[in-house]
């Protein structure tokens, strides 16, 4: 077997809170091989970002790494210099965020901001950097793809600005991209075609991935692995078939259930079910005062009725 990309030994990561340091990711033990998928998944406040982040030799503000180890291709990911540290950012591991409306400066055109890791690495030219975008943007269908760089962030869809985001993680070809709960911000027909733009850049360009999210059926669909995360320590792990197939641990199989019961067709609700909520002679508007339509809403449990 190939030596691994990743290798994460007894990560142990440490927030302040008012009574002084604690524990928040408790030995946790990571293998990732190259140009492979790794899902970390689990409910919030389960260590998942932190263990992302720390991959990156990084932790948010207020946090620290506390123990282990991190070996990025063979590289003691702490024992870096500020320096050694920045350059392996964005060129050899990226990071795609969960809102990529708030990470895109909202200011400057979306080829510049796409260009700019790949010029500032060295890796090409600006010409380059600006043809292999174009060639990226019509890879993944999106529209007009010789001129929606020229637009600004606030001009394209969220979809659409995910998608860029994504390809913009691609600019430097880097050996590892680290996805955070990349559409959970997104609508379910939109959430679908940005995970196949991932998975489909991915493995065209033999990245490897670790995949962030809450959702363990969006895993198990994206990743190779999975690791199962419960209060900052790893509760199963394993290929995505067996988790799938034969969970062994009572909280995965409690994440299986949870979806399960989400895709459950739930049983036609009856107009005669009694009201949790009646909202009457409603009226809004926005400036210039317009008059409208009073309108009268019931709502049950599960329906909503207009009268």
């Amino acid at each position: 077997m190939a030596e691994p990309l990743l290798k994460m030994t007894g990560l142990r990561i440490e927030a302040l809170s008012a009574n002084g340091w604690s524990e928040i990711v408790h030995g946790v033990d990571i293998v990732l091989q190259p140009g492979k998928i790794l899902g970390l998944v689990g409910e919030s406040g389960a260590g998942k970002s932190s263990i992302g982040l720390a991959a990156m030799g990084y932790t948010r503000d207020g946090c620290r790494i506390s123990g282990g180890e991190i070996l990025f291709d063979g590289i003691d990911m702490r024992t870096l210099s500020p320096a050694q540290h920045q350059d392996l950012l964005g060129a050899r591991i990226a990071y795609v965020a969960q809102s990529a409306a708030a990470s895109f400066n909202p200011a400057r055109k979306l080829i510049d901001q796409h260009c700019e890791s790949a010029i500032e690495h060295g890796v090409t030219s600006r010409h380059n950097a600006q043809r292999e975008a174009v060639e990226l943007y019509r890879k993944i269908s999106l529209p007009e793809p010789e001129t929606i760089g020229l637009r600004y962030p606030h001009q394209v869809s969220g979809g659409q600005l995910q998608r860029i985001m994504t390809a913009m993680a691609m600019s430097c070809r880097p050996d590892l991209i680290i996805f955070d709960e990349p559409t959970t911000a997104l609508d379910v027909t939109t959430q679908i075609d940005v995970l196949l733009t991932i998975r489909e850049l991915v493995r065209e360009f033999q990245v490897a991935a670790i995949y962030i999210s809450h959702d363990l059926a969006v895993v198990a669909q994206m990743a190779d692995q999975v690791v199962v995360l419960k209060d900052g320590s790893v509760v199963e792990s394993g290929d995505k078939r067996q988790l799938i197939e034969n969970p062994i641990e009572s909280y995965t199989q409690s994440l299986w259930a949870v979806r399960n019961l989400a895709c459950t067709p739930q049983p036609p609700v009856s107009r005669n079910a009694k009201p949790i909520l009646s909202v009457k002679n409603i009226e809004a508007g926005y400036g210039k005062k317009m008059s409208s339509k009073a309108s009268r809403w019931i709502y049950t449990a599960d329906a909503r009725w207009q009268l």
